[in-house]
C-alpha cells in the first residue's frame, strides 16, 4: 500500500493529532530517517523532536527498527521504513505555515504491514473527520490572475480537495489576509483559504 495524507496542522491541531497516535502505549517517534548509532533514540512527544521530519513506529509492527551505516557522514539511515509512518509535520513562521502529511508505503509479503495499515487509516480518518479539505486555493503571485485555459492552469486554482485543514490552523489563516499556506518555506506558490469556503 503506498498512500498519502496531506494536511496543513496549526501546534494546536497537532497536540490532538499526537494525542491520537500516543493513545497506543507501544507507538513511538523516532526523529528522521537518519540517526548517529545503529539503533534510534525514540521519544513520545512530539516536542523533543529537532526537526519537521519523523518517523511513526509501533514496536507491535516491528520489535527493532534496522538501518545502514553510511560512512561519508558516519551516520545510519532507516531501512525498515516500510515498518513505519512518515510525518512529515507541519511548521508555523510569522505568517507561513507550511503543508505536512503522513505517508506509507507498505507490503504484501511484510510481516508488519497489518499494522502499519491499520495504524494509518485511523490517522487518516482522524484527519478526515476533524479537518477540512475542498477550502484552500493555490496561486502563483508572481502570474497574473486569470481562469483555466487549454495551455494554462487557472491562477488561483480551484479549492484543492487533496489538502485538509486543521480547525485552529483554519482559524489562524482567517485571522490575518496576510497567512498563507506554502508547501516549503521558501516556495513561490501560495494557498490562502477560497472566498467562497464554508
Amino acid at each position: 500500500m503506498n498512500s498519502q495524507v496531506r494536511f496543513v496542522m496549526h501546534p494546536d491541531d497537532e497536540r490532538e493529532f499526537e494525542a491520537q497516535i500516543l493513545a497506543d502505549q507501544n507507538v513511538h517517534f523516532v526523529d528522521g530517517p537518519r540517526w548517529k548509532n545503529e539503533l534510534p533514540e525514540t521519544f513520545r512527544k512530539l516536542s523533543e523532536i529537532s526537526g519537521n521530519y519523523c518517523i511513526i513506529w509501533s514496536t507491535n509492527d516491528l520489535p527493532r527498527l534496522t538501518a545502514r551505516h553510511i560512512e561519508t557522514c558516519n551516520d545510519w539511515y532507516c531501512d525498515s521504513e516500510h515498518a513505519t509512518i512518515q510525518f512529515l509535520r507541519s511548521k508555523l513562521q510569522d505568517s507561513i505555515i507550511t503543508e505536512g502529511r503522513i505517508a506509507i508505503s507498505t507490503s504484501e509479503n511484510q510481516s508488519s504491514s497489518d499494522g502499519v495499515e491499520f495504524r494509518y487509516k485511523a490517522l487518516r480518518q482522524f484527519v478526515k473527520n476533524h479537518f477540512t479539505n475542498s477550502i484552500v486555493q493555490w496561486c502563483n503571485p508572481q502570474r497574473p490572475i486569470a481562469p483555466a485555459t487549454s495551455k494554462r492552469s487557472a491562477n488561483p486554482s480551484k479549492p484543492d480537495p487533496q489538502v485538509w485543514v486543521g480547525p485552529n490552523a483554519l482559524r489562524w489563516l482567517e485571522a490575518d489576509s496576510e497567512h498563507r499556506i506554502k508547501q516549503q518555506l521558501n516556495s513561490l506558490v501560495e494557498a490562502t483559504v477560497a472566498r467562497n469556503a464554508g
